[in-house]
């Protein structure tokens, strides 16, 4: 069979299994019509009577449904009109007796008990998902933006159904049996992530997927002392989200000590963008962006000022930073590390002696950021209210008497990285009332708390499963769209023919798609941010938008 003929196959196959009892009536009005028609056309030539559509039409249900019921006026007694009759009621017996309990009455039982769909058309070179979780719900809010097709398998009847009907491509069945992760497609898959919360369920979606496909495998877990035996098992990658969240956030608490870029994206032409908190006793601090002579004295641009999780988006000469304030600035990297020396506190040399880090919370996460600390040198107290090993205080973080005790008045730094929502929020609000200049950089865990921390005075929020969802969207995807706080993307794309020649306005990009353009890379290098909706778009350059998923989606359908 050619492709063509492939394609039209799977397609009948969906159709069916997605919509079983709408196939099937389908069928049976064809098959009514048809009968209805032979009828028709057969009395005048056979018995010599015309007979009308609406008599064909009740002669073929009396027929099918085998009731016998038939008038004078449609008597007949030609061989050829009997033997019709004949596969007319075979047919109906065939209908109700085959068809119908064993296709359409299961399709109405799983419509009652929620029963998903199982079939998809032929994929390659996608992605295969191996159970749903938080993390992989912000990875597929990442690769819906990717060109990258993924499936999701899952054995949770009730949330594979829900996927479906968000329209992502979800299938019912237990993605350690080899028989599923073939329905899902893993022999021509490109990447599997293996992603139950039971490792052992793990161990088993990697040897099954290992030993039928030649994919690289992902497995997330919590522990990575167990990475060695899910390498042993084929993995290519053993990743654990909370170790990524804790290296990240200490990786972002620490930039402001280092001369380098951390977070940084490159858009095009040597032009990066970066997030850079504005520190207390930054020359910054108190200024509004015409005091601050951003582009004189450091070269780069700023596109967006963060104010609690709030993104002002073409800032003016009188917009105001503060110590509470995170700078979005394009630039080379020269002028981004001008710009991030500027955004540092004065004295940061002599107080790195003097000041320390604060971690609330040593779990996972808090033991990760401890370590990356460690290792940078700098000294940090652990708060943590269980019982756990090495030297640490024995406390609630929300009790004012435990932060004092830690010295958060004379932190430079605290890390809120309880696995609770509540706690971590009780946390930041305590400690910014003991410490008005502290930096705070906080976990939350679910999507409701991040505004909740912003207002009770973090000045980062980071979730678990948008951290980690994005970084492996970066091993995975690879694409020109990454993320900046708050589930912010950042697109850059050549300016194609239906950009080419007009200006911002006449695109009416922001209308039709929601995206903002945050900056223009002409073909000479010439950088040009937060243009005029009167700027003109040529050929050969670069166009940076700013959006989140569902926008930036919408531009790429539209524009590129």
């Amino acid at each position: 069979m050619n492709h063509f003929g492939r394609r039209v196959t799977a397609w009948i196959r969906v159709k069916r299994e997605r919509h079983t009892i709408r196939f099937f009536l389908t069928i049976l009005a064809g098959v009514v019509v048809f009968y209805s028609g032979l009828f028709y056309l057969f009395m005048p030539w056979l018995e010599g009577r015309h007979v009308s559509a609406w008599a064909s039409f009740y002669w073929t249900i009396n027929r099918l449904t085998t009731t016998g019921e038939q008038p004078p006026s449609l008597a007949y007694n030609a061989p050829a009109l009997q033997a019709l009759s004949i596969l007319v009621q075979v047919s109906g017996l065939a209908f109700f007796f085959a068809a119908f309990p064993l296709a359409i009455l299961p399709a109405l039982e799983r419509r009652l008990r929620g029963a998903p769909a199982m079939l998809y058309p032929d994929m390659q070179d996608h992605i295969v998902i191996c159970g749903y979780s938080p993390v992989v719900e912000s990875l597929i809010d990442e690769l819906a933006v990717s060109s990258r097709p993924f499936r999701v398998l899952d054995n949770d009847m009730e949330l594979v159904r829900n996927l479906q009907r968000q329209g992502i491509p979800a299938l019912f069945g237990d993605p350690t049996e080899e028989e599923d992760l073939a329905l899902a497609g893993v022999e021509k898959a490109r990447y599997i992530i293996a992603n139950r919360e039971d490792e052992e369920d793990n161990a088993k979606i990697v040897l099954s997927a290992s030993a039928r496909s030649d994919a690289k495998i992902f497995a997330l877990i919590d522990d990575l002392d167990h990475a060695h035996y899910f390498k042993y098992a084929g993995a290519s990658e053993v990743l654990s989200p909370k170790r990524l969240l804790g290296v990240y956030l200490a990786e972002k608490a620490t930039a402001s000590s280092r001369r380098e870029l951390f977070g940084a994206n490159e858009l095009a032409a040597g032009y990066l963008v970066v997030e850079l908190p504005v520190y207390p006793g930054s020359p910054f601090d108190g200024l509004t962006l015409r005091e601050s002579r951003i582009p004189e004295r450091s070269g780069a641009s700023i596109v967006g000022i963060w104010h609690r999780g709030k993104l002002e988006l073409e800032p003016g000469p009188d917009s105001q930073m503060s110590a509470e304030n995170v700078l979005v600035a394009v630039g080379r990297r020269d002028q981004l590390l001008e710009l991030q020396e500027l955004t540092r506190t004065i004295e940061v040399p002599e107080l790195a002696v003097e000041r320390h880090f604060v971690i609330a919370g040593f779990g996972d996460v808090g033991r990760a950021v401890s370590e990356v600390l460690a290792a940078q040198g700098i000294s940090s107290t652990v708060i943590e209210p269980r019982e756990k090993s090495g030297e640490y205080i024995h406390g609630d973080a929300t009790d004012e008497v435990v932060l004092r005790l830690a010295k958060i008045d004379e932190a430079s730094t605290l890390i809120v990285a309880s696995h609770i929502d509540r706690d971590n929020i009780f946390t930041t609000l305590v400690a910014r009332k003991i410490n008005p200049d502290l930096h705070i950089l906080a976990r939350a865990n679910t999507a409701d708390s991040t505004d909740k921390l912003y207002r009770a005075g973090a000045d980062f929020v980071f979730s678990l499963s948008t951290v980690a969802a994005q970084m492996l969207a970066e091993m995975l995807v690879g694409d020109t769209v990454f993320t900046l706080a708050e589930g912010l993307k950042v697109l850059t794309v050549p300016v194609g023919r239906r950009l080419a020649g007009k200006t911002i306005g006449r695109t009416r990009i922001r209308t039709r798609t929601g995206c903002t353009v945050i900056a223009v890379i002409a073909a000479d290098g010439n950088l040009q941010t937060n243009p005029k909706i009167d700027f003109r778009l040529t050929a050969g350059a670069t166009i940076v938008v700013l959006g989140y998923s569902a926008q930036v989606a919408a531009f790429k359908r539209r524009f590129s």
